[in-house]
Formats: C-alpha cells, sequence, structure tokens
C-alpha cells in the first residue's frame, strides 16, 4: 500500500480531521487516534449505544485507538512521545489549546523537525473567529453556500451532509500528501492550516467568479437550475426528475432532436444559450412537455444514445441499487465489533498501483493503549501504573 510505514497520530475528533486521517489510513498508514478517557470522540454516540455508533465506525475505520487524558501531565508526555515519531501529526483543538498542552506545531517540530502537522479548525489559526467553534452547518452559512441553496424566493438552505467537514477532510488529505512530497525533497516538515470557511467558500469558484465578473450584484437562489446555462436543470417527466445538463450549440441540436422536437433548435427564441435563459420559463414549459410523454428511464436511453449528459434524482435509498455505483465497488461492509456488520463509503478513487482497503474496524475506546505504548518502549508495568494513575485508559 502506498502510505504503508507512515505514522500518523491523529489527535482530532469528529469528522474534518478523523476522516482527513482515515483517507491516509486506508492508503496503509499506520494511524493512532488518541481520544480522552471514559468520553472518547464525540461521533461514538451519535445513533449509537455502547461507545461506538455506525458513523464513528465510518469515520475511524484502519485506526488502532489509544485513550490518554491530555489534561494530566503524564498523558500530556506520552502524546507528545508519539509526536516525537510520527510522520504526520493531525490536531483539530481552538487555536492555542494544543500550544497550552504542551502539543503545539512549535513544541512538536522543535523534537521532530520532519513533522507535517496539520490543523483543522472552523476559521484558522489567526483572525477575529480565531478562537470561535465551528461547525459544518456555521461554515455552510458564512461561505455563502447556504445562500447559493434553495428554491427562488425561499430562505437559504443548507446542503445534505456535513460537505463543509467532508470539504476540509478532503482538503486535509491533499495538503498532507503535498506537504510529504515536498518533505521527501527537502527532509523538512511544516504546519498545514486548514478551516471549514475556506474549504467551504473553495467549493464555490464558479459562483464567485460570476459574482465578481457581475459587479458584486447578490444571486438569487435558483433552485435545481444552472443560472448561467440553458438546459441544466431539473425537468419533470412523465414519471419522475431528469437532470438535464447542455454545454454548447452542437450538443443543443442533439438534445432537440432527441426530444423530438427539432424546429427547438432553430426558435429564435431558444436557438442560444443567451436567448434560453432570457425565455427560461417557455423554454422549460416546452421541454416538459416533450418529457411529460415517458418515463425517465426512458428518456435517459433516448438522450444518453444522442450523447446527451442526463440522469435520474435519486433518492438515497435508490442510490446503491445504481449499476454504476453498484459496478464501482463504493460501498464497503466491515465486521464491527460492537454492531456486527456495518456498511459504509469506502475510499472514493481508484488508482492503479495503490489499491485503498478496509484492514480493520473502527477501534474500541482505548483498545490499543497497551500495545502502542509498549511500541514505545513502556514496561507493561508502566503502562499499567499510567491507567492507575488515570493518565491513560486500558480498552479492548
Amino acid at each position: 500500500m502506498s502510505l504503508a510505514g507512515l505514522r500518523v497520530l491523529d489527535l482530532s475528533r469528529v469528522i474534518a480531521g478523523p476522516y482527513a486521517a482515515t483517507l491516509l489510513a486506508d492508503l496503509g498508514a499506520d494511524v493512532v487516534k488518541l481520544e480522552r478517557p471514559g468520553q472518547g470522540d464525540d461521533l461514538r454516540h451519535w445513533r449509537g449505544g455502547g461507545g461506538i455508533s455506525p458513523v464513528f465506525a465510518a469515520i475511524n475505520r484502519n485506526k488502532r485507538g489509544i485513550a490518554v487524558d491530555l489534561a494530566q501531565a503524564e498523558g500530556a508526555r506520552v502524546a507528545l512521545a508519539l509526536a516525537r515519531r510520527a510522520d504526520v501529526v493531525i490536531e483539530n483543538f481552538l487555536p492555542g489549546v494544543a500550544d497550552r498542552l504542551g502539543l503545539g506545531y512549535a513544541t512538536v517540530s522543535a523534537e521532530n523537525p520532519s513533522v507535517v502537522y496539520a490543523s483543522v479548525t472552523g476559521f484558522g489559526q489567526t483572525g477575529p473567529y480565531a478562537r470561535r467553534a465551528g461547525y459544518n452547518t456555521i461554515a455552510q452559512g458564512m461561505s455563502g453556500l447556504m445562500a447559493l441553496t434553495g428554491m427562488p424566493g425561499q430562505p437559504p438552505t443548507k446542503v445534505g451532509g456535513s460537505v463543509a467537514d467532508l470539504a476540509a477532510a478532503y482538503l486535509t488529505f491533499g495538503a498532507i500528501c503535498a506537504a510529504l512530497v515536498a518533505r521527501s525533497r527537502s527532509g523538512a516538515g511544516q504546519h498545514v492550516d486548514v478551516n471549514l470557511l475556506s474549504a467551504t467558500l473553495g467549493l464555490l469558484p464558479d459562483p464567485v467568479a460570476h459574482f465578481f465578473a457581475g459587479g458584486g450584484v447578490r444571486p438569487r437562489r435558483e433552485g435545481n437550475r444552472n443560472p448561467n446555462l440553458a438546459p441544466a436543470e431539473a425537468f419533470q417527466t412523465k414519471d419522475g426528475l431528469l437532470n438535464v445538463v447542455v454545454m454548447n450549440a452542437e450538443q443543443y441540436a442533439r438534445f432537440c432532436a432527441g426530444l423530438g422536437d427539432p424546429e427547438l433548435a432553430a426558435d429564435p427564441r431558444f436557438a442560444t444559450n443567451d436567448a434560453r435563459l432570457a425565455n427560461r420559463d417557455e423554454f422549460r414549459a416546452r421541454v416538459e412537455r416533450a418529457l411529460s410523454t415517458a418515463s425517465t428511464a426512458e428518456w435517459i436511453e433516448r438522450l444518453g444514445k444522442a450523447a446527451i449528459a442526463c440522469g435520474p434524482i435519486y433518492e438515497l435509498d435508490e442510490v446503491f441499487e445504481d449499476a454504476q455505483v453498484r459496478h464501482l465497488g463504493l460501498v464497503a461492509e466491515v465486521d464491527q465489533p460492537g454492531l456486527g456488520p456495518v456498511r459504509m463509503l469506502g475510499f472514493p478513487y481508484r488508482a492503479s498501483a495503490m489499491p485503498a482497503a478496509v484492514r480493520r474496524p473502527a477501534p474500541r475506546l482505548g483498545e490499543h493503549t497497551a500495545e502502542v505504548l509498549e511500541e514505545l518502549g513502556l514496561p507493561r508495568a508502566e503502562v499499567e501504573r499510567l491507567a492507575r494513575a488515570g493518565a491513560v485508559a486500558l480498552g479492548g
């Protein structure tokens, strides 16, 4: 596996930092997740009992887990010893907290100059909001993503899923990999600073470009349609909805022919993209009259033969019945202690020379504490003493 031998210390919790660490683990890195004794990651308790939940299992597979009390001096020293030998450290404390614990970048890099140290926060390490807590919906709201989402005339709408967290997770994963490449050339590590606000705003390069090019005029919510392109929206068919996207004049001519309305291409009200945008309601009504004669599946087949980009709009339970989703193998099943067989999304891309795999389930709280500390050279008696003192907790 491409990252085999890479050591990662995951000090983060909830989704953004932990999922970045999981992506590294999926590629073979040895990720040790550190949690507080007794409680652990908040995600353990989402819709689950016994200290494990399906969401925690999905976000923290392929890791070993230790329970260490960073508030105790001996616990913080254990964590620093792990950071001293790590290739990557990931944390998502509020700025300043890691420093107070003796685990900030300055301290860790002084002990381990080659470390790639990733901080994932709501708003970054500096600035007026740096010490504010940040979560998915907060970032969605402040980035403008919510303002662009929803139906015309209706309030802003949250995008489904934890997209801000996941944007930050993927950005952290990429930034860490880039920093590791830089380290392979220079030998030096660096501090990677990722925040949810920047990561979520980073999902909007095209709306932002249109906003600035248009003189800073506030865009309207457009529902399921693209404000700059037509047809590029969801249309009603005989039995459901169909997404269609047409990018150029050649595709538009094929679309009209596939629709069975070749005169649509020549009608001056609809002949160009600008004309279609100017007469959008009339255009939509005409297209839907044609689409109402057949089912979504029939139109996908017809328009597909015309090489037009189109597709159904699935409910979530329908997604995993799709032939392409099945072919891509996007779902993994893991035998998770405490839950039994759990289905989850697997690694999201393929590469010919670096296959990813789910090798182990998410850890129980403190499951690998003794194992990891003994790898640091601590004798079993010392590990047990630390446990009695409350600096660590032994699980299993």
